[in-house]
């Protein structure tokens, strides 16, 4: 009994020690995209509209952006794209929202699982990118990328991902 204890306490303890070093090795990784992300939210604060940031994340093409969805003092919707030396801001009702950008994919590909859908600069346009995957019958699964304009949501390009 006593044995049995003593290992319980040792599993225990080794446990904590494994779980407590994992999250400080991903507290530490993360920390830089982090801070850039707050220093971009900081930003749009000071330089746009934005009143409150509700969704951000990272859009990398030509150049990295951080995307931070938003809202305005009044309640409406605003995206804003935070590069290293630019800023955009647009009104959630200058273009398509995500469930649009969503919806073209599945009315192309109704078995299409999405994956993620963000807003973006691709070649220097406004842009929804939606990530998704598909089973075609009797073959292996893909995974896609189709791009739309924000503005008026008409496809742009559609890329398709390979592992060869």
């Amino acid at each position: 009994m006593r044995k049995a204890w003593k290992i319980t306490i040792i599993a225990g303890a080794a446990a904590v020690v494994i779980v407590t070093g994992m999250s400080m090795a991903f507290n530490f990784i993360m920390d830089k995209e982090w801070t850039e992300q707050r220093a971009a939210v900081l930003t749009a604060y000071e330089k746009t509209i934005l009143t409150k940031a509700d969704k951000v994340e990272r859009f990398v093409a030509e150049k990295p952006y951080t995307v931070i969805t938003g809202e305005d003092k009044i309640g409406q919707p605003v995206y804003v794209w935070v590069g290293q030396d630019e800023i955009h801001t647009e009104m959630g009702s200058a273009g398509i929202d995500a469930e649009q950008a969503e919806s073209k994919v599945k009315a192309a590909h109704p078995e299409a699982k999405v994956l993620r859908t963000t807003t973006g600069i691709r070649n220097g346009q406004l842009v929804w990118e939606v990530f998704y995957k598909l089973k075609p019958e009797g073959k292996v699964e893909q995974h896609f990328y189709d791009y739309y304009a924000f503005k008026d949501g008409q496809p742009i390009d559609t890329l398709r991902l390979t592992i060869q």
